[in-house]
């Protein structure tokens, strides 16, 4: 099939970079992340729900405001439907921010 545009919107089958891997779907939304206490000096983690990521996807998050001390470390796709987030506590005391909410940036590979 060719490529077309239809109501704005691309009909392609996938977006290929150089010799990356197809981009299948990109989509974004907000999860809310709650790590609980984190210990001094420390990296705690918490799993979020984004419904349709899957192994080797790569997601991207913008972190909303953290306790100064609290440092957001990364995330990973850990399993299907599932995100694990990363913080790091940098300070002398734990650390027990409340829940923040996440942007995030969702790149379909699979």
């Amino acid at each position: 099939m060719a490529n077309r545009l239809t109501k704005g919107k691309g009909l392609f089958g996938g977006l290929n970079v150089g010799s990356g891997s197809d981009i299948v779907k990109i989509a974004s939304g907000t999860v809310s992340v709650d790590f609980g206490s984190i210990s001094a000096n420390t990296t705690g983690s918490k799993t979020v729900t984004v419904t349709g990521v899957a192994d080797g996807d790569i997601v991207v998050l913008n972190p909303g405001a953290l306790t100064a001390g609290l440092a957001f470390a990364g995330a990973a796709v850990t399993a299907a439907n599932t995100v694990t987030v990363y913080a790091v506590n940098t300070t002398g005391s734990a650390i027990d921010n409340a829940a923040v909410d996440f942007d995030y940036l969702w790149f379909d590979l699979t």
